[in-house]
């Protein structure tokens, strides 16, 4: 009996020993998942803030570049209307009796081209000179990776291990945010300096590789294994945005680059692809169809780039389609950061046609994986403004269904 009362104390024992210790692993478990998510939420903060400047600094881009465009088209109008003019006055005061009042109203004229060719030149160098400081600023947001503090997705960090070289070596930051060491597995180090990177490797190697590690890492913008010169930079829909290395020795096309970019998202258009550079001063923006020549269609297409060209690959112009009895069916595409509703889309095509089934109408929605979802649109409540109208996303659908008596 004595016995098995001093089993049993000694089993209580074991358990009172054990279930603090379980309880710290466990502490020790959350806290660690506790700051792998800080650092991932850091990590996502950053990397959103960077395609936040980037985005937008492209769209300046984008903007400027149509306000030139449209700039030099009222500078070609006005010096056509001016040489015109001044052709007409000049005959008109040859004649020899020239009518002085169709003089003096032409002559206005050549004043007025004059003046407004002047302006629409003045407007048109103060919008290449701000092309060009934006495309300059661009190119700067994309160099960050390069130059920034905080680690970023796509960065490579060359790694130095004094006690064991077998960990000197390019690691590719991963989506993730971490690189994977041998032997050791991943590391978290987005969101972080290179000093802090430096201490979660050398945490790491400590818990199981190394009794004391001296760590250094150092960005290295170049691409595995490769002598690199030259850097182009990606904005827009690559996966990874900003610098590239070219291969030393390699001339760099707009196919081969964006071939060798690591991918575009989904919703990459590659019928608009634009080539930013800056040349002899200017700002110059090149729209080219990369589509029609992966296709096969415009391989005389392909440019070449120079070191400190920008690409950037558009996402697609969102579109919704209105089908059934409106006016005028088809497609309508969305501007950017445009918000269209269901009813707006309606009257945008016409309004209803003739027989339509307002209180049949519905938005059929692709959730992906080939599943719909019907949306209905009660255009009576809309109009007496009890119910919201459905905010239209790519792809919906609109459709207006006919009433079953219209025969």
């Amino acid at each position: 009996m004595k016995t098995k009362m001093l089993t049993l104390m000694g089993l209580a024992a074991a358990v009172a020993i054990a279930m603090p210790t379980s309880l710290m692993a466990q502490a020790d478990k959350l806290e660690k998942e506790r700051r792998e998510h800080d650092e991932r939420v850091k990590a996502e903060q950053a990397v959103r803030d960077l395609m936040f400047s980037q985005a937008a600094l492209q769209r300046n881009v984008e903007q400027l570049q149509k306000k030139k465009a449209d700039l030099q088209r009222d500078v070609s109008y006005y010096k056509m209307k001016y040489d015109r003019a001044a052709r007409d006055l000049e005959m008109l005061q040859k004649m020899p009796t020239p009518d002085k009042e169709l003089v003096d109203s032409t002559q206005k004229d050549v004043t007025y081209y004059q003046a407004r060719t002047k302006v629409a030149e003045e407007d048109l160098a103060k919008t290449e000179a701000a092309l060009k400081d934006a495309i300059a600023k661009l190119q700067e947001a994309l160099r960050s990776p390069l130059t920034g503090k905080i680690i970023l997705p796509g960065e490579v960090l060359q790694l130095f291990v004094l006690e064991d070289e077998t960990f000197n070596g390019l690691y590719q930051v991963r989506q993730g945010g971490y690189i994977v060491l041998p032997r050791v597995g991943r590391v978290s180090v987005v969101g972080k300096d290179l000093a802090d990177a430096e201490k979660a490797i050398k945490a790491e190697l400590e818990k199981s590789q190394l009794k004391s590690a001296t760590v250094m890492v150092e960005r290295s913008p170049g691409v595995y294994g490769e002598e690199t010169t030259d850097v182009i930079y990606l904005a827009g829909e690559f996966k990874t945005t900003g610098p590239l290395k070219t291969p030393a020795g390699v001339q760099p096309t707009l196919v081969t680059t964006i071939l060798r970019s690591g991918g575009l998202t989904p919703n990459a258009d590659l019928t608009r692809v634009k080539l930013l550079r800056l040349e002899a001063g200017q700002g110059l923006v090149e729209e080219v169809n990369v589509q029609a020549i992966l296709d096969g269609h415009g391989l005389q297409s392909d440019l070449a780039l120079n070191a400190g060209d920008i690409i950037v690959v558009p996402a697609f112009a969102p579109v919704v389609y209105v089908t059934g009895n409106v006016k005028n069916p088809g497609v309508i595409k969305l501007s950017q950061d445009e918000e269209l509703t269901a009813y707006s889309a309606i009257l945008r095509s016409g309004g209803f046609a003739r027989f339509a089934k307002t209180r049949g109408v519905y938005v059929l929605r692709d959730r992906g994986n080939g599943e719909k979802t019907r949306i209905p649109v009660n255009i009576k409540e809309l109009q007496a403004g009890k119910r919201a109208d459905v905010i239209l996303q790519g792809r919906d659908i609109v459709v207006v269904p006919e009433k079953f008596f219209s025969f």
